[in-house]
């Protein structure tokens, strides 16, 4: 539903930007081939309030629409692990929008109302006569507007659970879009949404940071289908702060760029394994990186990269980068992402010991260790979710660093000599 809201804004000339309400990612991405920018996120877990408005103000810039996407808590249930919806919309003075399922309503015996709504939305109605009928009954029954509907969409519906991860065909969101369009109130949905304005914030993040050369330092960003989840916010503090930060693609690239620092972010590189093995050429430059001293950070997949080996969901064993003696496992079945706190027990360059680090943990990927690894972390049983060797650093947590300022200071800092390993060490 969120998907078809954006694209048919879209359809209709606005720029939308996506927002998460929470630090980790989603294994489909329908925001980036709708909007062309990627996902945001917000955080009340890992952010205040000050912070939280600044980089949902940040994240606005330049568009005309914001969307902000997750799940609201129970009314009488336990606490949300993790961050809020619910309390981001109360920072943030934002309109709820509530998305309802047609085909788990019963006319006898409607769901208690949501507290403090001001629309819905009705999913999966089976005709116009249906969705006219809902809105009829909704309304008078709750005293809340339905600004809108999308139709069951079985075939597409269908399609989306055989898609792999990634991307989604812009074909399929501008289906969505269009079935949306059907039943769509746009005049009161953004009537709604510019009814309260967003005062200006004070730029404690953001503000004091003028594009400077100060930090000449590159960092060089793995973008492309097997790695593309990355909080935009960390990168644009980079930017901000001086680092000239560059892409490249393991998939199709055979030369890293001269970087001091190369950031593999998490993404689906099970789905490229072959692909990503195959390129000789960037797993002797990625290789010849560490070898130099050099930093890497890696979370996710992109931590499944550098191990010597991958296995994929089906089984198959496929030779990876071999920077960490690990063998890396996709997990099918993976629990969704949860809310960890950790504190590191030894020094290293993103932080020293002592630092308390807040993120998501990812449980798609497991690790096997094959040989000898640095484990970063003091707590028991979390041995593997933050590891390393020499300068390279994996994390089974999605960090973001925009909520954590203070550890973009070791991706920022000059790049110094170091003890490199021997090419015997692959």
């Amino acid at each position: 539903m969120c998907w078809a809201l954006m694209e048919a804004f879209a359809q209709r000339g606005r720029q939308v930007q996506h927002f998460h309400s929470r630090s980790c990612f989603c294994s489909h991405n329908g925001a980036l081939a709708i909007t062309g920018v990627g996902s945001r996120h917000l955080d009340t877990w890992l952010m205040n309030r000050a912070t939280c408005r600044e980089i949902f103000v940040h994240g606005c810039g330049g568009r005309d629409l914001a969307v902000v996407e997750g799940h609201f808590g129970p009314a009488d249930g336990p606490p949300v692990e993790g961050s809020s919806l619910d309390t981001i919309c109360d920072w943030l003075d934002l309109p709820r929008l509530v998305v309802l399922d047609a085909t788990k309503l019963d006319d006898c015996r409607l769901p208690e109302r949501p507290p403090q709504i001001d629309g819905l939305l009705v999913d999966r109605v089976a005709s116009p006569a249906a969705a006219f009928r809902l809105q009829t009954l909704l309304e008078s029954l709750w005293d809340v507007p339905v600004l809108g509907a999308l139709a069951e969409l079985p075939k597409s519906r269908s399609a989306f659970e055989r898609m792999s991860n990634g991307t989604m065909p812009i074909e399929f969101c501008r289906e969505l879009g269009g079935g949306f369009s059907q039943f769509a109130l746009f005049d009161d949905i953004e009537a709604l949404a510019t009814r309260r304005d967003v005062p200006p914030t004070a730029g404690g993040i953001f503000g004091h940071r003028r594009r400077s050369r100060k930090h000449a330092v590159t960092v060089a960003v793995a973008y492309d289908a097997a790695f593309n989840c990355y909080f935009p916010d960390t990168l644009d503090l980079l930017d901000l702060e001086g680092a000239s930060v560059v892409d490249f693609s393991p998939l199709r690239d055979e030369v890293l760029p001269e970087a001091d620092v190369v950031y593999l972010g998490c993404g689906h590189p099970e789905l490229f394994a072959d692909a990503l093995s195959s390129n000789h050429c960037m797993l002797l430059a990625l290789r010849n990186h560490v070898r130099a001293g050099r930093r890497v950070y890696a979370e996710g997949g992109g931590l499944a990269y550098l191990c010597q080996r991958l296995e994929t969901p089906e089984g198959t064993m496929v030779p990876m980068v071999g920077a960490l003696p690990a063998l890396a496992r996709a997990d099918r079945q993976a629990l969704p992402a949860r809310p960890v706190e950790a504190t590191l027990a030894i020094d290293s360059w993103l932080a020293p010991a002592g630092a308390q680090l807040r993120g998501y943990l990812n449980g798609r990927w497991t690790l096997e260790p094959v040989g000898p690894l640095v484990s970063y972390l003091s707590e028991p049983g979390r041995d593997l979710d933050l590891v390393g060797q020499y300068q390279v650093i994996g994390s089974r947590m999605h960090l973001n660093f925009a909520a954590q300022t203070e550890f973009l200071k070791g991706f920022l800092r000059p790049r110094q000599r170091s003890l490199a390993p021997s090419a015997t060490g692959y």
